[in-house]
């Protein structure tokens, strides 16, 4: 090549004759752009696996037909092979269901798993308690305040007039155990009133009876044999309350009248009652029934001791109160018909009555309240209409119901 003319010097002075270039921009917006011009490749790269997991499942749909094709005729070759034995003679092969009845009996199978028995014992529990909740209601015990039939089937029942600090005789029913070969039930009746909780039950201590009680020879009167000192005289409440207490301990049992006697064989005289020498039993009282607390938190379903003419006198009567102490088992607004026929007494509320929306006791003192007037007439059936629920504690009524034996149930463990 032909040597240059320019020297280091022309070169450098040529430089310097040419214009000035000026960047006003800062480096880190020039660093900025060099990055988004990579970007293009950043986004590819970005898709790439996304694209790769496409084509696995495109591969995967491809293939699966003949994969499940081949995974099936696996399995059916297997329950061939399952289905078929032979026999240790190499003889002829015989499916399960062709074998003999004895071989089957003889083969002991395959132990239990535990966890199987198990599974079996809750299956076998699930279905104890699947019987027991749809036991017919008839065998079902239910919540009362009265004794009633179904509760001493196989069980006696004791009474006894218990007395208030108010002066107020309170009838209660005790429900025990049956004795077995029980000569004399009036000995039973005075041991279980040696054991009653009176106070607990918001009571004075009034039991047992001072005097020794038998049974009348002829088994239709008890023999009350009264204390030389006996507390029972003095005032017209204290004679009242022994009068009332013997008449609610004895009325329900199958005697005609209590006799009374001093231990001389003389008959027994009350500074108020004068000479009282029996108390007539089983009589048809009339009595209207109230609720009655005697410390303020027990609730009892009481008689007063009003004698009526029928059991019309005596319903009409549970809407007002004798005293302040006891408290009416109608609800104000509430009004009924009361009629009579040869075997029950009809009761119509005059208004829908709903016992669900009532107290649960309250209910239950509405209920068996009436109950128990009618049973103090003679009547032994209560046919109730225009009540909401067709069945509530046990009672049907659509059917009449049966009166209770005796108030207040009471048991020894309470």
């Amino acid at each position: 090549m032909k040597k240059s003319e320019w020297n280091d010097h022309d070169i450098k002075e040529m430089i310097k004759q040419l214009p000035r270039i000026k960047d006003d921009r800062h480096p880190s917006h020039i660093y900025s752009k060099v990055k988004k011009e990579k970007r293009p490749w950043n986004s590819v790269r970005r898709f790439v696996p996304a694209l790769v997991t496409l084509a696995a499942l495109f591969i995967v749909v491809l293939l699966s037909p003949a994969l499940i094709s081949q995974l099936n005729q696996s399995n059916q070759d297997s329950a061939m092979e399952g289905s078929f034995s032979t026999d240790s003679s190499g003889g002829e092969a015989k499916t399960a269901t062709e074998s003999p009845a004895n071989e089957l009996d003889s083969d002991p199978g395959p132990a239990q798993d535990p966890k199987e028995e198990s599974q079996l014992k809750m299956a076998e529990d699930n279905d104890k308690y699947s019987e027991s909740i749809t036991t017919p209601e008839t065998e079902l015990q239910h919540e009362r305040l009265s004794v009633f039939k179904e509760d001493v089937a196989d069980k006696d029942y004791y009474s006894y007039g218990v007395v208030s600090a108010d002066a107020i005789p309170v009838p209660v029913s005790v429900i025990t155990k049956a004795e077995e070969n029980q000569k004399d039930w009036v000995e039973q009746y005075e041991t279980i009133s040696n054991l009653l909780p009176e106070s607990d039950w918001g009571f004075q201590d009034y039991f047992p009876i001072k005097g020794d009680l038998s049974l009348g020879e002829n088994k239709e009167t008890v023999l009350l044999t009264m204390d030389e000192n006996h507390p029972y005289s003095g005032s017209s409440a204290i004679e009242s309350n022994f009068y009332q207490s013997l008449l609610y301990s004895f009325e329900e049992k199958d005697v005609k009248e209590i006799i009374l006697q001093n231990k001389d064989g003389s008959t027994p005289e009350f500074s108020h009652y004068g000479t009282l020498s029996s108390i007539p039993l089983n009589q048809d009282l009339h009595h209207a029934f109230y609720s009655y607390s005697p410390n303020g938190r027990d609730r009892y379903l009481v008689p007063d001791p009003v004698n009526r003419k029928n059991v019309k006198q005596s319903i009409g009567a549970m809407k007002e109160t004798p005293s302040g102490l006891f408290k009416s088992v109608i609800p104000e607004h509430l009004s009924m018909d009361v009629t009579e026929s040869d075997d029950m007494v009809i009761v119509t509320f005059n208004e829908k009555v709903d016992l669900d929306s009532m107290n649960f006791q309250s209910a239950q003192e509405l209920i068996e309240g009436i109950l128990l007037t009618a049973r103090s007439s003679g009547y032994e059936k209560v046919q109730f209409q225009n009540i909401v629920q067709g069945k509530w504690n046990g009672f049907n009524f659509a059917h009449p119901i049966e009166t209770p034996l005796s108030p207040n149930k009471k048991s020894l463990n309470e």
